[in-house]
């Protein structure tokens, strides 16, 4: 991992903060609870909180792996899932504000080593994850759209054939993801593989580098035979009925 500056360690120190206060809102916790569950002094819990005391970077590796230890973003995700007629539905988590703080956290911790350079989300469900990460990341965002919006600006499409016989477009900004650009693909449930692999071809059109997959929900393994990508990263598997 490359020797971070001294405004990327203090980003990190206040994004421990911003993880403490996350968790807060998102479980009933006391401090006293909480400085039992990570194993951390409840005055400076409180301190850093607050906001009257930042922690040091070297505490703030510290805090934040306790807090992806002791709490599991993936047992926290599985709460905040809802069902709606068979179908899983994750509005509740990605309109949650706290969640989706703590969501980017994750992934920025398995792919803060990748030199992140911009965020590739096919629309929409995913947008709101992707803008967190964005924001954490300080990367670009590129979305995928299903339509031309703008007919001023030159689009990259490509296609993907789904049952029985639809064809779906998906387009991007020409120039808006270069050949030295270091691609990180994030979306909400990854099914049939068929989107994922359509951004892949978006990103190999341009020459760019795919780092990556930040999924929260993967479900089954029958995706996979359509999908070429290295890393992928999911917070929840959950088993195809």
């Amino acid at each position: 991992m490359p020797v971070l500056s001294k405004a990327e360690k203090l980003k990190y120190r206040i994004l421990a903060i911003e993880a403490l206060r996350a968790i807060r809102r998102l479980l009933p916790y006391s401090y006293r609870r909480l400085s039992r569950e990570i194993d951390f002094d409840e005055t400076l819990l409180a301190r850093y909180s607050s906001g009257l005391t930042v922690p040091s970077y070297d505490v703030a590796v510290k805090l934040i792996s306790s807090i992806r230890k002791a709490l599991d973003p993936a047992r926290i995700t599985m709460l905040k899932i809802g069902e709606y007629k068979g179908l899983l539905d994750l509005t509740p988590l990605l309109s949650d504000p706290h969640m989706l703080k703590i969501l980017a956290l994750e992934f920025y911790e398995r792919f803060k080593d990748k030199d992140v350079t911009k965020i590739l989300v096919p629309e929409t469900s995913g947008i709101t994850l992707a803008t967190s990460l964005a924001l954490t990341f300080d990367a670009n965002l590129v979305i995928a759209r299903r339509v031309k919006e703008n007919p001023m600006i030159e689009y990259l499409e490509e296609h993907i054939v789904e049952p029985p016989s639809i064809k779906n477009i998906f387009y991007i900004p020409k120039g808006s993801i270069k050949r030295e650009d270091r691609v990180l693909l994030v979306d909400d449930i990854v099914q049939s593989g068929l989107t994922l692999s359509v951004m892949k071809k978006l990103v190999d059109r341009v020459g760019a580098k795919l780092l990556g997959v930040a999924a929260i929900v993967v479900v089954g393994d029958e995706w996979r035979k359509r999908v070429d990508i290295e890393k992928i990263e999911a917070l929840v598997t959950i088993s195809k009925t």
